[in-house]
């Protein structure tokens, strides 16, 4: 009966400030839905160079992890922020570390797979594991929610295969919502009946919901006064967090619709008080 989280946990590095935080998607999940009083479980992996970070802000947060195989030799994943002057946000020059050749153990299958709601960040270091998993069967009796970012690691045809294994599938479009290649991500999502939100900013997102014609949803547009480099997770944790507990997916979008508005407040991908009992490097 566990909401198993599942993905990367890095050191954010804001290149603006020099400072380091706990970061990455999933992490940025697990908060949100721990404040959200989802009681999430996370599973990841942390090297064990410069873990204690991200240790000290799980434990702050008394935030439920996998403490077996959890730390690895080596150093953490470790990504570069750069925020804009208008608070618009690029992460780039992702280093894995400890997540090169990253394998799960027999028993991460089991928590994995026995999950009532699982949620995964798709990203190239867990990719293979999940399709494998997917493939074998293992999710058949778990709700599925996938972050599928940018489509950095996508084609389309990768991306239709994977989404035989998703229930809910969250996309980060960044291209016009004319294009044509939209439309067949849109197609993709009609075909394998997943429940697929492409989120387009400021633009609202397109929902393609099984046996219905996909509808773009507008959001209320608010000005920046922070970043936007958490919207996304932000609406992404917010919309699980309303449609595990009712399967109400109006409700769920109006909760991510919230939820995003508000990251639009933060300075970094969480709100402040987040990082306060974090060690700043």
């Amino acid at each position: 009966m566990s909401n198993v989280l599942w993905g990367v946990v890095c050191l954010d590095h804001y290149t603006s400030t020099d400072e380091l935080l706990p970061g990455c998607g999933i992490l940025h999940n697990v908060y949100h839905l721990q404040q959200l009083g989802a009681a999430p479980l996370l599973l990841t992996r942390l090297g064990s160079d410069d873990a204690e970070i991200v240790m000290h802000f799980l434990a702050t947060h008394q935030i439920a992890v996998v403490t077996a195989d959890l730390l690895a030799p080596g150093a953490c994943a470790r990504i570069e922020v750069a925020v804009a002057a208008t608070g618009a946000a690029r992460v780039f020059g992702f280093d894995p570390g400890v997540w090169s050749n990253y394998h799960l153990k027999p028993h991460e299958e089991q928590t994995l797979t026995t999950a009532r709601h699982l949620h995964v960040v798709l990203t190239a270091p867990v990719i293979a594991e999940f399709t494998r998993l997917g493939a074998q069967g293992a999710f058949a009796d778990t709700l599925v929610s996938a972050d599928f970012l940018a489509l950095y690691d996508f084609d389309t045809i990768s991306f239709t295969e994977t989404l035989r294994y998703v229930d809910v599938a969250f996309v980060g479009w960044q291209g016009a919502i004319d294009d044509p290649r939209l439309q067949t991500l849109a197609q993709a999502a009609a075909a394998t009946r997943t429940l697929t939100l492409f989120t387009l900013g400021e633009r609202g997102l397109l929902l393609c919901e099984p046996g219905v014609p996909p509808r773009l949803e507008r959001v209320q547009a608010v000005p920046i006064t922070g970043s936007t480099n958490g919207c996304g997770d932000a609406f992404i944790s917010y919309f699980l967090a309303e449609y595990w507990r009712s399967r109400d997916l109006t409700a769920a979008l109006e909760q991510g619709k919230y939820g995003g508005a508000l990251a639009t407040t933060w300075r970094y991908a969480l709100p402040d008080e987040a990082y306060r009992t974090a060690d700043k490097q």
